[in-house]
This record gives structure tokens, C-alpha cells and sequence, in this order.
């Protein structure tokens, strides 16, 4: 599915017990992440892209998508979110970013994480719900 990313499922892990399903759920979330905002339309966002290579663009989603731990941590511990994100995930990385492009980043970030969420809510491997499970995704992916 996420084939055309160049974000490789083993970044969100280092030994085989890390191999959860709450990893694989951020590995999907940096991949939706990184093909919303090769697709975003915003100048601001095109932009702030024209100073990265793909591959920076790809690791800079898969910073994000891991900083979101602690967010999905907080949602279910039923504390209130304002918004998806925070800009602290984006100024910890990139440290030159304007308060427009940082907006324009949490923008798209919220928009992939609504779109992974509504997928979610039909996935039978319930990456959320049973997040310290052991996802077998990774196995397949790793095979390739």
C-alpha cells in the first residue's frame, strides 16, 4: 500500500519486540503523512518542501508520526486533544520554520491523521485497541 514512500516500515523499530502494532500504526501514519504533503497544494507547504529531498521529507514524517506517540497515549488516556500534533514536533526538527509553515505542516497532519483514523475504524488488526500486540506486518514488509 504505502510502496511509492520511500519511509521503510524498519525505522519504527529496532529489535523484534518492537514490532507492535501501535509502531505499525505510526509507520502507517508517517506513510499517509508523506503522501499528503507530497500532494498538498499549499505555497506555503510547497515551499518549505522545495528546501528538502525526498528522503529528508520522508524522515522528517517519520519524526512526526513517532513524536505522535505520546498524543495517542494522551487520547487514550482520555485527555483532551486540541489539536493533532504539536507544534514542539515540528520546531524540535526543523528549527527555522515560520509560524506559517508550522501551521501549514499541522494542517496537512491533521488531515492524515483524520484520513488513517477512518480506515482505522474498519481494520480488523485494531492497531490502537491492542497497540502492544505483535503485528506481523512488519514480517511481510521485511520479506520484500
Amino acid at each position: 500500500m504505502f510502496d511509492d514512500t520511500p519511509i521503510k516500515s524498519s525505522w519504527f523499530y529496532i529489535h523484534e519486540s518492537e514490532k507492535t502494532k501501535l509502531a505499525w500504526f505510526l509507520y502507517e501514519y508517517a506513510c499517509t503523512l508523506y503522501m499528503h504533503m507530497k500532494s498538498s497544494r499549499s505555497e506555503v507547504l510547497q515551499h518549505w518542501k522545495s528546501k528538502l529531498s525526498n528522503k529528508q521529507l520522508a524522515e522528517f514524517c517519520a519524526y512526526f508520526s513517532k513524536r505522535m506517540k505520546q498524543s495517542i497515549y494522551d487520547i487514550l488516556d482520555g485527555l483532551p486533544v486540541v489539536t493533532v500534533g504539536n507544534e514542539d514536533y515540528v520546531f524540535d526538527l526543523c528549527h527555522t520554520n515560520t509560524p506559517a509553515e508550522i501551521g501549514a505542516i499541522l494542517e496537512v497532519a491533521g488531515s492524515s491523521w483524520d484520513e488513517l483514523l477512518a480506515v482505522c475504524e474498519i481494520c480488523p488488526t485494531r492497531c490502537i485497541s491492542e497497540r502492544d500486540e505483535y503485528c506481523t506486518m512488519f514480517d511481510r514488509m521485511d520479506s520484500k
